[in-house]
């Protein structure tokens, strides 16, 4: 199954290892789902575990996104034409 995993549930997963979004993570270290990515959602994984208060290593972080990288799969999101409407405005 292919899967992009949020960025918070990504973090959840590793700042405790109960709950659905540990499960998510070890579904994709299993290779039960393969996690999608593309270069957007690499930056934000990199820019919201590199912040002080999670206690991330750079090492932690490189060696996360490297394996991301390695056993996920690529992809590039076809754009969406439709306007977005934010009803709040």
């Amino acid at each position: 199954m292919l899967t992009v995993i949020d960025t918070n549930v990504l973090v959840s997963a590793l700042l405790s290892r109960q709950g659905g979004c540990a499960r998510i993570l070890s579904m994709a270290l299993r290779g039960d789902i393969l996690l999608c990515y593309d270069y957007r959602i690499l930056c934000e994984y990199r820019a919201v575990l590199e912040r002080p208060k999670f206690g991330f290593t750079k090492g932690e972080i490189n060696a996360l996104l490297d394996w991301i990288e390695y056993s996920g799969r690529s992809v590039l999101p076809d754009p969406v034409n439709e306007p977005f409407v934010d009803e709040s405005d």
